[in-house]
């Protein structure tokens, strides 16, 4: 049923071409629902945290993206995280269904922070990105970025005055599965940060 105050909206690209119609009270509700969600997130992050930066200093953002890496909604955290992790999240999803690569499946968990090849915004702010897959599809990403006061490098908190390149600064990571088809790959992420 159409109604006279329905959002229409056109968005298009080279090959196709998309007319959404919505009504504006429902599309009002589910963008409140999704920003809570990823409120949501952002206190169990708060509450389950062991780093002072996540748990007191609340450097951290949540949000929830498309199955492409489109944003569909953040929570109210910290602007700078915010404006790159869309970046993060698109480049995981090209990097894992590219050719040659394993492919995103359930129980995956992608990890990041490297600045200049995979959405990150320094090195310090490390992203998880988690797939949420119903009947063997993705219908959605979840994702945090939280800032970590150390992650290597030639001096102790990882934003050496004097470093002349990326790696002086830290460990770089521009994809790795966190978690595994549900294992956590321990080994895999130490070496990283070693």
């Amino acid at each position: 049923k159409k109604h006279e105050d329905d959002v229409h909206m056109d968005t298009s690209n080279e090959d196709q071409k998309v007319e959404i119609k919505e009504d504006p009270v429902q599309l009002s509700i589910f963008a409140h629902r999704f920003m809570g969600i990823a409120e949501q997130m952002g206190r169990t992050l708060a509450r389950t945290a062991i780093s002072v930066n996540i748990k007191e200093r609340l450097d951290f953002s949540c949000a929830l993206f498309t199955n492409d890496g489109g944003l569909v909604a953040n929570a109210p955290h910290i602007p700078v995280h915010l404006g790159a992790m869309q970046s993060a999240v698109r480049f995981q999803v090209e990097y894992w269904n590219s050719e040659g690569r394993e492919g995103i499946n359930e129980g995956d968990v992608f990890v990041s922070n490297h600045p200049q090849l995979a959405g990150g915004s320094h090195l310090p702010d490390i992203t998880v990105i988690t797939p949420v897959f119903h009947e063997g599809k993705i219908l959605f990403f979840v994702a945090s970025r939280g800032h970590h006061s150390d992650i290597g490098g030639i001096s102790p908190g990882s934003m050496p005055p004097h470093s002349t390149n990326l790696e002086e600064e830290g460990a770089r990571i521009v994809a790795f599965k966190l978690v595994k088809n549900g294992k956590f790959q321990e080994e895999g992420i130490t070496d990283i940060l070693v």
